[in-house]
């Protein structure tokens, strides 16, 4: 396969060239399989404008998505929708941090489906997009564990879940107080997290809280991009599994 230096290759020299087409040839087939409008996206890029970086990205995006399949070359009876599989390369290839990778990956494998024609993850496209790798760990985070509570009609919701600053900083990767406030907020205005009760408003830190806690109960939204970020081919009660409690029971148990 024949590469023009558009991406800035050469000054890695031909180990940068050989370690570029090698990729390319690990993601071709397996994009080839789940999303055809994808293979010649990429393909389109690898001759015309995407630098180097970008296009490294979006590999590494394909490798995971391709691990979590564990596809080895054999016929894949799934495809994502066109539109969803080329907007989650697009959005990913402007993303290096490891974490957010392996959400676009898992954002990705879950678009394929039987037939190929389910949408649904673009409105989960346009969330993860928007958000930072501080962002992704608090998620991450509060979705593991926030208690999560199953009621009779079948729907999940997270339980109250609040933590301290020091808590936070460690997960997080910061502690930046004005950052994390920040962070906080805006998830809160992605409706990722919930508004919290009068005593531990949800998203940010309170002026007059000197111990400064923070809620981070994940609303119904952020269980439904985590799971899509996470789990293939099973459902969201099959998911978290015994991690869920009964609305009946919730009182009286706490998930560790």
């Amino acid at each position: 396969m024949e590469i023009h230096d558009v991406f800035g290759i050469k000054p890695y020299g031909e180990v940068g060239l050989k370690i570029t087409e090698a990729a390319i040839k690990g993601v071709s087939a397996f994009l080839e399989a789940v999303c055809k409008p994808g293979a010649e996206e990429l393909g389109y890029m690898i001759k015309d404008q995407v630098r180097r970086w970008r296009l490294n990205n979006i590999l590494r995006m394909l490798e995971k998505a391709k691990g979590k399949l564990s596809f080895d070359g054999q016929e894949l009876k799934i495809c994502a929708n066109a539109r969803v599989g080329l907007s989650i390369m697009e959005e990913s290839s402007e993303v290096d941090d490891d974490e957010l990778q392996d959400l676009w990956a898992g954002l990705f494998v879950s678009s394929c489906t039987p037939d190929g024609r389910d949408d649904s993850n673009m409105n989960f496209v346009d969330l993860l997009r928007r958000m930072s790798s501080v962002e992704a760990r608090i998620l991450d985070y509060a979705c593991n564990n926030c208690k999560k509570v199953i009621y009779p009609n079948r729907l999940i919701l997270a339980d109250e879940f609040c933590i301290s600053f020091e808590e936070l900083s460690k997960i997080s990767g910061t502690d930046d107080i004005y950052r994390l406030d920040s962070e906080l907020d805006h998830m809160r205005s992605l409706e990722l997290l919930m508004s919290g009760d009068t005593l531990v408003p949800g998203g940010g830190f309170q002026a007059g809280d000197e111990e400064l806690i923070a809620n981070i109960t994940p609303s119904s939204l952020a269980l439904s991009l985590f799971y899509k970020t996470h789990a293939i081919g099973i459902s969201p009660v099959e998911f978290w599994g015994e991690k869920l409690v009964h609305s009946n029971e919730k009182e009286n148990v706490i998930i560790q």
